[in-house]
């Protein structure tokens, strides 16, 4: 009987070490949900205190040129979800997704209810640029130009970049009567590369993901 406990204890002993290892050791809610709120709330100049946190996990992916692949090597990702105020309409003013491993948030998102509304001037040159609306006439350059300048100063000064900016990739743009927005990858000197998506011509700044830091970000709970 004692052989046999001792057989019983040291394989109830080698599963908890298995199964520790299987999964890394993650940080806890309320240090992603403080993580969070201070991403939120450097990214994008608000006071935010209060937030729900959601834990979550997906099948890994791999980014390879530009794209998530699954290679079928990857772990599953572990991460928080860092939502504020809930609106009426059931989405969040401001989301941050934060790495549950590592305890790097590497998202964050505005609701774009606020981006500003058009001035005067802005209206102007967004009527110039989107035309009639023929998507071959429509002005992308113009919009791009200033997406571009306005974004190799923000992320410079948002997170005080150590390394020179190498360059900018379009990564899809859209126009519709009641505004435009683009997106495009930021590629930084030293191997960073942030993801960001602008409301034009107010030059708002929606989303900004560090893509070196996770892979991709999943659904607001």
């Amino acid at each position: 009987m004692k052989r046999k406990l001792v057989i019983l204890l040291a394989a109830v002993t080698c599963a908890a070490l298995f199964l520790s290892a299987g999964k890394p050791k993650l940080i806890g809610e309320d240090e992603a949900k403080e993580i969070g709120l201070a991403f939120i709330n450097h990214v994008f100049d608000v006071n935010e205190t209060e937030a729900t946190v959601t834990y979550a996990t997906q099948a890994g992916a791999t980014y390879l040129d530009g794209e998530y692949k699954q290679t079928g090597d990857e772990q599953p990702i572990y991460y928080y979800v860092v939502a504020t105020s809930q609106r009426q309409d059931g989405m969040y003013d401001y989301n941050a997704f934060v790495n549950a491993e590592t305890g790097v948030a590497y998202a964050a998102e505005q609701n774009y209810a606020h981006v500003p509304k058009m001035t005067l001037e802005q209206r102007e040159k967004w009527s110039e640029a989107y035309g009639n609306g023929d998507s071959e006439a429509i002005d992308y350059l113009s919009m791009n130009i200033d997406c571009y300048d306005f974004a190799r100063e923000w992320i410079s000064q948002t997170f005080d970049l150590n390394a020179r900016i190498l360059g900018i990739v379009d990564s899809g743009s859209l126009f519709d009567p009641s505004g435009a927005n683009t997106n495009f990858y930021v590629v930084i000197r030293d191997g960073t590369i942030y993801h960001v998506t602008m409301a034009w011509p107010q030059m708002t700044v929606v989303e900004v993901t560090i893509l070196n830091q996770t892979r991709p970000t999943g659904d607001v709970p």
